[in-house]
C-alpha cells in the first residue's frame, strides 16, 4: 500500500523550517528553494504545497504569528505575585521586550511578520498588533480602576477615551523600548527599560496604586 502522507504535519514542518530561515536570514530568505533545503526536501516536493514564493511567505507569516502567540500567551497568563499594580503591569509588559535570547528571537520573528504585513496588509488588520493593543488596553484600564471583566472586550475600543489614549501611548512606548534594546543595547539596559516603564505608568491620569508604599 502507498504510504499515507500527513499533509498537516508536512505544513507544520515547513513552518518550523521557515522560522529557522527567518532567524538566520530574515523574511527575504524564505524562498521555495531555501525552505526546501532547510526542511531537507526537494524543491519539487515543496511546490506541491506552494506554487510560488508569495504563497509560501503568506503561509509562513500566518504560521509565525501563530507560533508567537503560542509562545508568548502562556507567559502572559501565568500567575504573578507582585506587590503593586505598577509592578504587576511592568512584569506583564516586559514579556514583550527583547530582554533575553528567547524574547530577542521572538522580536526578530515579529519584525518578519511586520515586513510581510507592510507589503500585504491583512484584511482585518494585524492580529498580533491587535493582541498587543488589547494587552496594553487592559493594563491602562486596570491602572485607572476601570478593568473589564470580559477579556474579549479588550479587543474593542474602551469607553473611557483616556484608556484608549494611554493604551496607544503605552503600546508605542513598549515598541520603542523593544527597538532600542535590540538596536542600541549599549544605551538602554533591561533595568533602564523597567525604570522608564514605571515612570510612564505612574504618569497615567487617574492612576492610584493602593498597594504602593507611602512616599
Amino acid at each position: 500500500m502507498p504510504r499515507l502522507v500527513d499533509h498537516e504535519q508536512r505544513r507544520t514542518e515547513i513552518g518550523a523550517a521557515a522560522i529557522r530561515v527567518i532567524l538566520r536570514e530574515g523574511l527575504a530568505g524564505v524562498t521555495v528553494r531555501g525552505v526546501a533545503a532547510e526542511a531537507g526536501w526537494s524543491t519539487g516536493s515543496l511546490r506541491h504545497y506552494f506554487a510560488n514564493q508569495h504563497e509560501l511567505q503568506s503561509y509562513v507569516a500566518r504560521a509565525t504569528s501563530d507560533a508567537l502567540r503560542a509562545r508568548v500567551l502562556p507567559r502572559l497568563m501565568r500567575p504573578r505575585t507582585v506587590g503593586s499594580v505598577v509592578e504587576g503591569i511592568i512584569s506583564l509588559t516586559e514579556e514583550l521586550l527583547p530582554l533575553d535570547d528567547e524574547r530577542r528571537e521572538e522580536y526578530a520573528l515579529w519584525q518578519a511578520v511586520i515586513e510581510w504585513e507592510r507589503d500585504h496588509p491583512p484584511k482585518d488588520g494585524s492580529q498580533t498588533w491587535n493582541d498587543q493593543r488589547a494587552l496594553h488596553r487592559q493594563c491602562i484600564a486596570q491602572l485607572r480602576g476601570r478593568p473589564d471583566r470580559d477579556p474579549g472586550a479588550a479587543l474593542r475600543p474602551h469607553p473611557d477615551p483616556q484608556v484608549e489614549l494611554w493604551a496607544a501611548v503605552l503600546h508605542t512606548f513598549v515598541d520603542g523600548l523593544a527597538a532600542q534594546l535590540v538596536n542600541t543595547p549599549d544605551r538602554l539596559s533591561g533595568d533602564d527599560a523597567r525604570r522608564l516603564l514605571r515612570a510612564l505608568l505612574e504618569a497615567v491620569p487617574g492612576f492610584t496604586d493602593p498597594a504602593a508604599p507611602p512616599a
